[in-house]
């Protein structure tokens, strides 16, 4: 195997590490509710603690790696999750559990930005494009496989599996980063770590209405896919009475929407601008999510009528996200990974705020799910209704 093979495996693994802690341990939710003792809303609090986490680690590792390079910080990262994931297995009541989701969020953060550094700094520009699609691809490809593993491990024991398997995995990922991952940050061009001077580049986007704009309505209206990874178990396993396994084909199903979505809007970019395709992808959603939620309100939906017209809703994400996202970092030359860590912030803090909300209002229906979709729809239709009538920003992203 090659140098350049063993890189990109290591960073596809480290790229795969976020869905699969969030969507390993999803069909276990009734299994785990019952062994803790605890709801499937409190469940839902697990979730809510990982994407605060991930938020809070996207903006300090980001510096982080970029200041003590990318091998000591993802040590002791990884390391951290290891532990964590371990005590997750152990927890022996939700509020550990809660706790420890948080720390292994922190961890997991290291392994989620990482590969981006490490792909600009160690192959040639001419490559980056092809690799970048690949990681991409993981990505997608990581949330569908995630809930069907965690699914078939359940039919062998404990739901406590999930947790050791992720901890082995990254013992795993630690060995083959100290064996083939280079490392290419140079320790005289580092200089003295300042945290103010990355305060302050986080303050100062908000100096910024394009930014704030265009990231808020990017975060709220990605709301959608944290609602449905939080309401997706209790929905499905408990309202449905759908089993362990079926739950991973019907979940895996749903997530193609925003995968297949995002391959067709690399071809619609050709003949469309960012804003006109946001135009009617925004409200196509935002009546998607009103039809869900008078049918969840009215006890209409079938368990084929909610798949599709999820399907549908997260479609639509796959055209809004990444045009919302590449119009929002347009005005950065530099300053783009200032940029770029604190939309991943806003969008795991919203994430996470959805997830709180769908525990402390979960009805035992599938209409809280689709009520606070259509609030995330909602404001960030609001949101480019205020783009649109300003025409510097509007003209500009065009």
């Amino acid at each position: 195997m090659s140098p350049r093979t063993k890189i990109i495996l290591v960073l596809g693994v480290l790229s795969a590490i976020g869905p699969l802690s969030i969507d390993m341990y999803l069909p276990a939710f009734k299994n785990i509710a019952k062994a803790l003792q605890c709801s499937p809303e409190q469940m839902g609090y697990t979730l809510s603690s990982f994407f605060f986490g991930i938020c809070l680690g996207q903006l300090v590792n980001g510096p982080l790696l970029d200041h003590f390079g990318r091998k000591k910080v993802l040590y002791i990262g990884l390391g951290i999750y290891v532990i964590s994931s371990f005590a997750c297995a152990m927890s022996a009541s939700v509020e550990p559990l809660i706790i420890w989701r948080f720390f292994q969020a922190i961890g997991c953060s290291v392994g989620w930005i990482a590969p981006n550094a490490v792909i600009r700094e160690t192959f040639e520009e001419s490559e980056r494009p092809k690799i970048l699609s690949l990681m991409i691809l993981i990505l997608g490809v990581s949330p569908i496989l995630a809930p069907s593993i965690g699914s078939m491990l359940l039919t062998f024991g404990s739901w406590k599996f999930i947790f050791i398997l992720l901890a082995i995995i990254i013992l795993l990922i630690l060995i083959l980063i100290k064996q083939w991952l280079p490392e290419k940050v140079q320790e005289e061009a580092r200089g003295p770590f300042h945290v103010k001077k990355i305060v302050h580049a986080y303050v100062a986007l908000f100096a910024n209405r394009r930014f704030v704009l265009f990231a808020f309505a990017g975060a709220i209206g990605a709301g959608s896919i944290f609602t449905f990874v939080s309401g997706a178990p209790p929905t499905f396993l408990s309202y449905y009475g759908a089993s362990e396994s079926q739950f991973g084909w019907i979940f895996g199903l749903v997530a193609s929407g925003i995968i297949s979505a995002s391959q067709v809007n690399n071809l619609v970019i050709k003949k469309f601008t960012s804003m006109q395709i946001l135009r009617v992808a925004l409200l196509a959603q935002f009546l998607i999510c009103l039809f869900l939620s008078v049918g969840a309100k009215f006890g209409w939906l079938q368990l084929e009528t909610n798949i599709l017209l999820l399907f549908l809703i997260l479609a639509c994400q796959g055209f809004i996200f990444p045009n919302l996202t590449s119009l929002a970092l347009q005005p950065f030359h530099q300053g783009a990974g200032a940029a770029s860590a604190m939309m991943g912030a806003i969008q795991m803090a919203w994430g996470a705020i959805c997830a709180a909300l769908l525990g402390i209002l979960f009805d035992g229906t599938p209409f809280t799910m689709a009520i606070i979709m259509l609030l995330c729809a909602s404001v960030a239709n609001i949101l480019f209704s205020l783009i649109k009538k300003h025409p510097s920003l509007a003209t500009s992203a065009a």
